[in-house]
């Protein structure tokens, strides 16, 4: 659990110690306003899963097994799904008593958290590959950049035992969120690279069972860099927590709730949601269109995207230079400063916004 968790975790554990042993009674709020600030953490609930370790399973039209066709990549980077990281911030409400149950509240805060695990991977040109092992695929999670958040929200609620030191609530409303991101400096180095080079789709040929290899780029263009969609977005939330009066005119509270979001952040390279076309996790018949594809990487001919290493000469050919020729040399040997030619996919897409929040604070009623 990180830190900021951990404080509101703990926060909230002392918060139903002190309610349990209570014995004083609650301020009368009817027809009062309060102000009150918190601190915690918001959570996003959506990824897009790295297609890294996808497969498909052909069929025959009589249903039995036929064959599979593999993603190429390193199965490592399933683990590496883009987002939204968890983000932090405060709140700052008002609210008013409509009666001793009933309360309306507006509220303004700021949150801010990681866009990350954008997932690069890449096979460079000379790195070296078996017959067992064909693909030979280093992974790359850049972090995406910093997303910020003004969440605004109107909302109602209603308090169960208006008159108890430790008071529930539930409460229901809408509100619209104001985001703005700034990009990370791989990020930025990343799309400049994709800027300068050209490159084309390279095919994914063969089936698991026939063998599986990369081909040649078809045709070659150049590429575009990074775009990210971080529009402004409307809500709306339900939610509930507890009360807890510690002194006249005081309470801390905890503050849960879920929000629901219309729009979602977009991250598009030359244009798409993944630079490569990845192999879905699906079953197919092999008669059907598009069975076996097209899947593959993008073949960068001039250029480069990433620094992965340099060129060595191989076992029996020390002492040969690599700058000549590339003939007895593999990319095995240490980066060098240079973005390098391959085979690449990235891996992006579009998240939403949706997810739940976790604030502890304190109320004043005047």
């Amino acid at each position: 659990m990180s830190r900021p968790n951990s404080i509101v975790a703990s926060g909230a554990a002392a918060f139903l110690v002190l309610a349990s042993t209570t014995s004083t009674r609650a301020e009368e709020i009817e027809n009062k306003f309060r102000l009150a600030f918190s601190i915690g953490s918001y959570g996003t609930t959506d990824q897009v899963h790295s297609s890294s370790g996808n497969r498909r399973t052909l069929f025959r039209p009589n249903g039995e097994l036929e064959d599979q066709i593999y993603d190429p990549r390193n199965d490592s980077g399933a683990a590496s799904d883009f987002g939204i990281g968890t983000s932090r911030g405060g709140v700052l409400s008002a609210s008013y008593a409509l009666n001793r149950l009933w309360y309306v509240e507006a509220s303004a805060g700021y949150r801010r958290g990681t866009v990350g695990n954008v997932e690069v991977q890449a096979e460079f040109a000379g790195a070296p590959t078996t017959n067992t092992l064909p693909f030979n695929f280093a992974i790359y999670n850049l972090d995406g950049g910093t997303i910020s958040q003004v969440p605004i929200q109107l909302t109602a609620g209603i308090r169960f035992r208006p008159k108890a030191a430790f008071n529930p609530y539930l409460c229901l409303g809408v509100g619209y969120t104001f985001n703005s991101f700034t990009p990370s400096d791989e990020i930025n180095q990343l799309s400049i690279s994709l800027d300068q080079s050209t490159g084309g789709f390279a095919r994914l040929e063969g089936t698991l069972f026939g063998g599986e290899s990369l081909g040649s780029a078809e045709g070659t263009a150049n590429l575009s860099g990074i775009t990210v969609d971080v529009r402004d977005a409307p809500e709306w939330h339900f939610g509930g927590g507890f009360e807890f009066s510690f002194k006249s005119r005081w309470v801390v509270f905890i503050d849960a709730r879920y929000l629901v979001y219309s729009g979602k952040l977009g991250m598009t390279v030359n244009g798409s949601d993944e630079l490569g076309i990845s192999v879905p996790a699906d079953r197919k018949f092999i008669n059907e269109p598009g069975a076996f594809g097209p899947f593959g990487a993008f073949q960068i001919t001039s250029g480069g995207l990433i620094d992965g290493g340099s060129l060595l000469p191989k076992v029996g050919h020390e002492g040969e230079s690599c700058e000549e020729s590339v003939v007895n040399c593999e990319f095995t040997g240490p980066p060098d400063g240079t973005a390098d030619l391959g085979k690449y996919y990235i891996h992006a897409g579009k998240v939403r916004y949706d997810g739940a929040s976790l604030q502890i604070g304190v109320k004043f009623t005047f």
